[in-house]
């Protein structure tokens, strides 16, 4: 499940209140990029990528750990519902696309 764009762009803005500082600007312009990166692609979903980009770095909310924001930004999307925006947080700062080295694998 995925929130809506309006719904996205409110938990991003409550999320800055607890949190302030860059990374609320940084995820706008992720969103912003993959919003156009999706343009491109014919199989790509626009508002999708939008979404996902704004809500990637969502854990901030929570304080600003280095990885810990992946690990909370996970779980608070998944008490939300939103399983499909939990898996980019917990997968967004791995490089190699697995996070076997972070969680004991």
């Amino acid at each position: 499940m995925l929130p809506t764009i309006e719904q996205a762009e409110e938990l991003l803005k409550e999320a800055e209140q607890c949190n302030p500082g860059p990374w609320g600007n940084h995820s706008r312009t992720a969103a912003h990029c993959a919003e156009r990166i999706a343009f491109y692609c014919a199989d790509m979903d626009e508002n999708k990528a939008y979404v996902l980009g704004l809500l990637h770095d969502i854990g901030r909310k929570f304080g600003t750990r280095h990885l810990g924001h992946v690990s909370e930004g996970y779980s608070y999307m998944m008490s939300l519902g939103y399983d499909e925006v939990a898996r980019i947080c917990m997968t967004h700062s791995f490089s190699d696309g697995t996070t076997k080295d972070y969680v004991g694998q």
